[in-house]
């Protein structure tokens, strides 16, 4: 019997409206391939970059959005390994989440923590993985720096104020409007600041008597790159993670008035090595765990509703997490 899978596609690029929920047939899975009954998957602000054409990953269309889920294996093909009918698994990084069940080859599975349900896995995990690499990897915060982070109270920016703040440093965070500042405290931002009515950058160069920042985690783009620039330190990082309202303009000259270092890195390039993603993994369930990064999911949508949660994330008021859910 073939199974049906509902999913969340887009024919066009555009705003939430143009997102289509569709009923696929399903087939058979290939070799190597196992048909994963799905639980939830992430809401993630790079899938609403990827419905209007803006993300650097650029599938042919039609496409069903989602890059990360978690469920149940229905059903393995021949080759699988490691995995049954029945066993729990999840993935990242994968085109085609926004869907109640669907195919994925064997080795972009991992076995999710066996204290985490569906929806903190897709939460916490993949924002976890971003965060240990843009604080452990690629700029490694040190305990008594104070570090700038954009979107503090969000779920990118959420985990990465919690992480630094537990690595010892003091976390300046913007928020886009004034009802965010109690969630980016909870985080454990030193100083809040709206970015959109504020200064930040004088702000920032107030709390470090005009020294700037080493370091700048950056999820607005465009509208807050010149601040950004003010704010950095001399040879300071400037390290895009997203860009909600447009990439960031970047000028060399502008940069080398300073020697700044920018950056906007991809999870991809750090989890290619299987023995580096195995150690990304350990270390981010070690830090969820151990209490170091929390999740807070604010908003959960059934399939059929996922327009608007992207209408929400457009609208850059929500905080925390958002996760898709879907009926067993």
């Amino acid at each position: 019997m073939t199974m049906q899978a509902r999913v969340a596609r887009i024919h066009e690029y555009g705003d939430p409206g143009v997102i289509r929920i569709e009923t696929d047939a399903l087939p058979d899975p290939g070799l190597g391939e196992v048909v994963l009954q799905q639980g939830a998957a992430a809401i993630h602000f790079a899938d609403s970059y990827m419905r209007e054409g803006r993300y650097f990953l650029k599938p042919p269309l039609p496409t069903v959005l989602g890059l990360e889920g978690v469920g149940t294996i229905a059903a393995v093909g021949e080759g699988v390994k490691d995995y049954k009918e029945g066993d729990r698994a999840a993935y990242l990084f994968n085109m085609g989440a926004y869907a109640d069940a669907r195919i994925v080859p064997e080795e972009q599975l991992y076995v999710p923590p066996a204290d985490l349900d569906d929806q903190t896995v897709v939460a916490t995990f993949v924002r976890a993985m971003t965060a240990q690499y843009l604080l452990r990897r690629l700029y490694p915060v040190q305990a008594g720096e104070t570090i700038l982070v954009h979107s503090a109270a969000g779920g990118m920016g959420s985990l990465l104020s919690q992480w630094a703040t537990s690595l010892g440093a003091k976390v300046i965070g913007t928020v886009s409007s004034p009802d965010k500042f109690l969630a980016a405290e909870e985080n454990g931002c030193a100083h809040v600041i709206d970015y959109t009515k504020e200064d930040f950058a004088g702000a920032v160069l107030d709390i470090t008597d005009g020294a700037g920042v080493p370091v700048v985690y950056d999820a607005v783009g465009e509208a807050a790159y010149e601040g950004n620039l003010r704010a950095l330190a001399p040879r300071g990082w400037f390290v895009n993670y997203g860009h909600a309202s447009g990439p960031p303009p970047i000028d060399a000259l502008e940069l080398n008035q300073k020697s700044l270092i920018f950056t906007k890195a991809s999870m991809k390039d750090y989890v290619a090595a299987p023995a580096e993603k195995a150690m990304m993994m350990q270390e981010v369930v070690s830090a969820i765990s151990e209490g170091t990064v929390k999740p807070n999911i604010t908003g959960t949508y059934e399939l059929a509703d996922i327009a608007k949660a992207h209408e929400a994330l457009d609208s850059r008021m929500t905080t925390g997490a958002l996760v898709a859910v879907f009926e067993s």
